[in-house]
């Protein structure tokens, strides 16, 4: 790699059409698409150079998308509309760009700066409307919202309560909550562990196949200590 790369941000969907596709062949179809489209993407160094493509957190299987973001670094400039236009000509069915930056040669990495994403969960039939209603300001009131959560060496029970930072009802027909959770390396919360504190709460069955996720955004902290988009907040040219 060199420090003339020209580096960009790009926002993304994942439909329904890929959501049991792997991150690992997930990115795979990716760097393929960028092949076909001919973007003049940058490689690192070394035996195996690879292309300097990443992504802010893998998405878990099952999941999808309407604000996933990743970085990529290319040997010559082309616009960012161009980026785009080229991109969605080539992507794989679900996944669509919805937007692209061009980067600051300081903005920090899009793995780095993430600290937060927001999700829908559409709840099984058995979660209905009034059930949200009823219960969603008193499940956030208690002390401690525990669930069984596995580490590197075992399960354990943790209060997941801190890592949720904000939660709303969002039912139409069907039973949906949102909610904006801590996400990163540092502090990362899934929110089928906040559907699992829910229905335990209300004294439901927790199956987490039986709902669905969305991930409807991901964030950065700005200079003020509140969230932005992770292209919103970033250092751009």
């Amino acid at each position: 790699m060199t420090n003339d790369n020209f580096k960009y941000r790009f926002k993304f969907t994942k439909g329904e059409e890929i959501k049991f596709i792997g991150h690992l062949d997930f990115m795979v179809a990716f760097q393929r698409a960028i092949k076909r489209a001919d973007i003049p993407i940058a490689y690192s160094n070394g035996f195996n150079p690879h292309q300097l493509l990443n992504f802010a957190s893998p998405l878990s299987l099952g999941y999808t998308s309407i604000g996933d973001y990743g970085d990529l670094q290319l040997q010559n400039w082309l616009s960012a509309d161009e980026i785009k236009t080229r991109l969605n000509e080539n992507m794989p069915i679900g996944v669509k760009i919805l937007e692209v930056a061009e980067l600051s040669k300081n903005a920090k990495k899009v793995m780095t700066s993430l600290c937060a994403a927001s999700y829908e969960v559409k709840f099984e039939e058995a979660v209905t409307p009034k059930i949200i209603e009823e219960n969603i300001d008193k499940f956030m009131l208690q002390d401690e919202i525990i669930v069984l959560k596995k580490t590197k060496r075992n399960l354990k029970d943790t209060d997941i309560k801190p890592d949720i930072l904000e939660i709303e009802n969002a039912s139409d027909k069907a039973g949906k909550i949102k909610a904006k959770v801590n996400a990163g390396s540092v502090k990362n919360l899934k929110p089928e562990s906040v559907a699992e504190a829910f229905m335990k709460y209300v004294g439901l069955e927790f199956n987490k196949n039986k709902n669905r996720y969305t991930r409807l955004d991901m964030y950065m902290s700005d200079q003020n200590g509140g969230l932005v988009g992770l292209i919103d907040g970033v250092e751009k040219i």
